[in-house]
């Protein structure tokens, strides 16, 4: 019985490998220990969504099988968890007869995934604050808490922005060494590089630059839990009128499509005797890869032609942005270009590293 048994196995598993047996989200069948028996491995969270959902709709009797397919696909079959709270993608869940069943979607949702609010992403607001668009859909508040490489966060999800995607770029600053460095962060938020630059990379100062009152709220709170409130000034309203001069030894310039509205300011942020470091984030098309590199020297290699582009062009305006408002020639140097995340098709965010120091004699 038990070869019996792993003949079947082994004959289930080639025929899936080789796409010959219905493939659902369900993993191949399992041998188990007892006696050779195959045993299914639990359907995903999404399966199951998808198959109390379908169950619910069929027997409603309202719809047809066409518009139940179309709802059915209209489920999450992924999300971003923040504790008890989900965000569904901004295409879930849209069709105008989930209404009819919102409430026993969301507890069949609520009650897979064991939460017990729900949200939903959209576009962000095309405001000067880039605020959040994110829709509660399914509970009391959109406050969650969030940790990140040992770092505490807590907002509101539906006044201000948060990006998972930019850990990579987090990562990278917890790394440097900014402990006898002033950090101007222009574009603050509630944080995201902010505490990053104080915790880990163990910067003297950040002065946080912010003009959403929501992620300023978010902010002061965030710095007290992680206990870096007294290395931290903030500086609330629009950079370009109250962040300081004269201080920094870096400035982040974490804002994207672009940042290029604050490039002056932070030149003028820069330290007038020794200068600084500025890391500049955008979105930069892709669309033209290089095929040819020159490894002769010690430039960055820019994976695409628009890349190389953008950084002649963003080098060329900072040196003469500092020759404008330093009353002198700085020299401006390229130290790294860093692919933070994919931001759309033929879109990516990076951050160009630059070094600015003045011309001495």
């Amino acid at each position: 019985m038990y070869y019996l048994g792993n003949t079947i196995f082994t004959l289930l598993t080639t025929l899936y490998c080789f796409g010959f047996v219905c493939q659902t989200s369900e993993m191949p069948p399992t041998l188990s220990n007892n006696r050779g028996i195959l045993k299914p491995i639990k359907k995903s969270p999404s399966d199951q969504i998808r198959q109390l959902a379908s169950d619910l709709l069929q027997k409603s009797g309202r719809f047809s099988d066409d518009i139940i397919e179309n709802l059915i696909q209209e489920l999450p079959h992924k999300w971003e968890r923040h504790g008890d709270l989900i965000m569904i993608p901004q295409r879930s869940l849209r069709d105008a007869n989930w209404k009819i069943f919102e409430k026993e979607v969301f507890q069949i949702i609520c009650e897979t995934l064991k939460i017990t609010r729900i949200a939903r992403k959209n576009p962000v607001k095309p405001d000067s604050y880039r605020s959040s668009n994110v829709e509660l859909l399914w509970g009391n508040n959109g406050i969650v808490h969030h940790v990140d490489n040992k770092i505490r966060y807590q907002w509101d999800i539906t006044k201000c922005m948060f990006s998972i995607g930019n850990i990579t770029e987090k990562l990278r600053i917890a790394r440097f060494d900014c402990s006898n460095e002033v950090v101007v962060d222009l574009f603050a938020g509630i944080g995201y590089f902010t505490l990053p630059y104080l915790i880990h990379a163990k910067a003297k100062h950040v002065y946080a630059c912010e003009m959403n009152p929501d992620s300023v709220e978010a902010l002061k709170l965030n710095l007290k839990s992680n206990g870096v409130d007294d290395r931290c000034t903030i500086h609330f309203g629009d950079n370009r009128i109250t962040a300081p001069n004269n201080v920094a030894d870096r400035v982040n310039l974490g804002l994207i499509p672009s940042s290029e509205l604050s490039w002056e300011v932070a030149c003028l942020a820069l330290k007038n005797d020794i200068g600084g470091v500025l890391h500049i984030h955008a979105n930069i098309d892709s669309k033209t890869p290089k095929t040819e590199q020159n490894h002769r020297n010690n430039k960055p290699q820019f994976k695409y032609a628009e890349w190389e582009l953008w950084t002649n062009h963003t080098v060329s305006a900072i040196e003469q942005i500092l020759l404008r408002v330093k009353s002198c020639k700085w020299k401006v140097a390229v130290l790294h270009l860093e692919h933070v995340k994919s931001y759309a098709p033929h879109v990516d965010h990076v951050v160009l590293d630059v070094e600015c120091r003045p011309n001495v004699g």
